[in-house]
């Protein structure tokens, strides 16, 4: 078995990586440059996935996010690309309104269940839900030649579904030959990381206090969308636009039959008839930047709070969004914020769980050589982009 990580050996986002075994490969996610990130290196064209080559090939897709799947366009034709079932319908959603270029291609992805068994070639991929800031998302085990790898994904274990994680491991994740880890805040140590549960209650606390209340997220960050919509008092309308309760509907069709706290039964959509019932009842609005929503901030200026729910960079240094910043400005924010990937520690403790036996291969992050003071030397393995490492 052979690996290479195309992209994302020192940079987080914009990452994929081929597995193969004899004529057979899998590719894991391709991604775009994070918006904030140095131009790297284009990427040369790859055998397999954006050429035609004569081996039996598939791409599969750990998460919607954009530096995961926004190299989509660029995939051969007739190369079989899969995704999670529910993660497939918010990001069909998500392109209709964004970017409907791509929409056929987004259309004719397969889907899978946790726990599949997905046959290429001589390859079989097994998926493992993960909680992260994107819903649906996804660890692989890929087996072949009698060896077997973990390719995490990005993930998190202070996340609401976080605690199933290590237990799943432990289960479905043994005798692994190689985990190939995001490694996304070994270089972001100094960005306070608490829970889901902690965030929401914290949010819950400013709504008592505070009749009225705009909140931004991540249109597809469902979980953090839960803690606003569940720390909402009750009596208090939570509010959204058309696109955003069109996401909420579609993560309560697929599962209100396993989790209550997806059942999002009780969502407005703004119009004006419902003015007068906010002014009286008060309510929690999910906004974004946009004529609308500026109307309404204007209208609620200095009696409403603003909680902002998304990486701070947004709105400072060189990373700064020009609109987000000046939609925002002249407010004060409350910023609660908590990452979407695993902390230093929740990264130690998935490798003490699976324990590979060859090799530890990072990605998706600045800095992999701060795993040297975190794992033992004999395992840890520092690729280069486009670098073979065979199994």
């Amino acid at each position: 078995m052979k690996i290479i990580i195309h992209r994302g050996t020192h940079q987080i986002g914009g990452c994929v990586t081929e597995i193969s075994s004899g004529n057979a490969k899998v590719f894991i996610d391709f991604g775009a440059d994070l918006p904030s990130a140095t131009p790297s290196e284009p990427t040369k064209l790859i055998s397999g996935l954006t050429v035609s080559d004569d081996s039996v090939s598939a791409l599969f897709f750990t998460h919607y996010h954009g530096d995961h799947v926004g190299r989509l366009n660029e995939v051969c034709e007739g190369i079989p690309i899969y995704m999670g079932k529910t993660a497939k319908a918010l990001y069909q959603n998500y392109a209709r309104r964004t970017q409907s270029e791509i929409i056929g291609k987004i259309d004719s992805i397969f889907t899978f269940s946790p726990l599949d068994k997905i046959r290429v070639g001589d390859i079989t991929v097994t998926p493992l839900m993960v909680d992260h800031s994107a819903f649906d998302a996804y660890m692989f085990i890929i087996e072949a030649d009698g060896k077997r790898v973990l390719h995490t994904g990005d993930f998190r274990l202070h996340g609401f579904r976080g605690a199933m994680t290590i237990p799943m491991l432990r289960k479905y994740a043994t005798d692994i030959d190689c985990i190939i880890c995001e490694s996304t805040n070994l270089s972001r140590e100094d960005t306070p990381i608490i829970s889901e549960r902690e965030l929401q209650k914290q949010i819950y606390e400013i709504m008592l206090e505070n009749q009225y209340v705009f909140a931004l997220c991540s249109s597809t960050n469902i979980d953090r969308i839960g803690s606003f919509y569940h720390a909402n008092p009750h009596g208090r309308l939570f509010i959204c636009d058309e696109y955003q309760k069109s996401q909420l509907e579609i993560v309560r069709e697929h599962h209100k039959q396993y989790s209550k706290f997806y059942d999002f039964s009780h969502v407005y959509s703004y119009a004006p008839n419902l003015d007068d019932l906010m002014e009286k009842q008060g309510f929690c609005m999910m906004i974004r930047q946009g004529e609308q929503f500026a109307k309404l901030l204007e209208r609620y200026k200095g009696r409403s709070k603003i909680i902002y729910s998304m990486w701070s960079g947004y709105l400072k240094g060189e990373t700064r969004n020009e609109q987000l910043a000046e939609f925002l400005s002249g407010y004060e924010l409350i910023f609660k914020h908590t990452s979407g990937h695993a902390s230093t520690r929740d990264l130690v403790k998935l490798y003490q769980a699976v324990n590979p036996k060859i090799s530890f291969i990072p990605i998706h992050g600045e800095i992999p050589e701060k795993f040297s003071k975190l794992l033992p030397q004999e395992k840890l393995v520092l690729l280069n982009d486009g670098e073979k490492f065979s199994i």
